[in-house]
């Protein structure tokens, strides 16, 4: 199996839009899908959930995987935190902003300054969508203090793709308090070179990675230096 850098990942992501073709959009619901089923078998409905969802793309999976699984009969309470500068969440992040407003959920709280944070308790389940594998500083700030208090809380916790503030290749000064501790990780199409690394396992929990059907003759195409094999029985 290849595995492929941060970067690489985002250009499978362009060829499998531009092969299939598929749009962004439709890509994003098709790992949004993959995700609720999965969350779906991990969790009842009868589960407090909360969804934190960042400003990118890593927020719009969790938006959206919010709406599928109020359409399942569950209850989340999400909150997007929309702080960056000018409040400008990614076009796809946006697109399921709108369309989870469209549901009338009532418990969609969009962040733009302060935020009191919600009590959140060990049998509660906490689904980390604040960043993806691209992010390329430590946390600061209100993230780093968020991030602190979903480690505190005992939540189970589920982490989209990544745990948000694991960087997707190497950390080798990672600060233990500005990263999220999954139980469970659910990684789109093939793991994080991160994962490899014994000292990123407490972060990570149990990994489980998603199909979502990026496109054979992009995996194909695109280069690697990293490959994971196995013994054959």
């Amino acid at each position: 199996m290849k595995i492929f850098t941060t970067q690489s990942t985002k250009l499978l992501d362009r060829l499998t839009i531009e092969y299939e073709p598929v749009s962004s959009i439709d890509l994003m619901e098709r790992a949004a899908e993959a995700l609720t089923s999965e969350i779906c078998n991990t969790i009842s409905p009868s589960q407090r959930i909360y969804i934190f969802a960042g400003p990118g793309n890593n927020g719009g999976d969790a938006l959206a995987t919010a709406r599928l699984l109020i359409d399942r009969g569950y209850k989340p309470v999400v909150y997007l935190f929309n702080t960056m500068p000018n409040h400008r969440l990614s076009a796809d992040c946006e697109q399921n902003r709108e369309r989870l407003r469209r549901t009338g959920h009532n418990d969609f709280f969009e962040i733009t300054n302060q935020f009191t944070p919600p009590v959140v308790n060990s049998g509660d389940c906490v689904i980390d969508g604040l960043f993806g594998a691209g992010l390329k500083e430590p946390l600061t700030g209100g993230f780093a203090s968020l991030v602190r208090y979903i480690n505190e809380s005992g939540a189970f916790v589920i982490s989209i793709d990544i745990p948000s503030g694991l960087f997707g290749e190497w950390n080798p000064e990672a600060s233990e308090d500005r990263i999220v501790k999954a139980r469970l990780t659910l990684s789109f199409q093939m793991p994080k070179l991160a994962f490899f690394f014994a000292e990123n396992a407490k972060f990570t929990g149990e990994t489980k990675i998603l199909d979502i059907r990026l496109h054979p003759r992009a995996i194909a195409e695109t280069e690697t230096c990293y490959y994971l094999t196995t013994a054959e029985n």
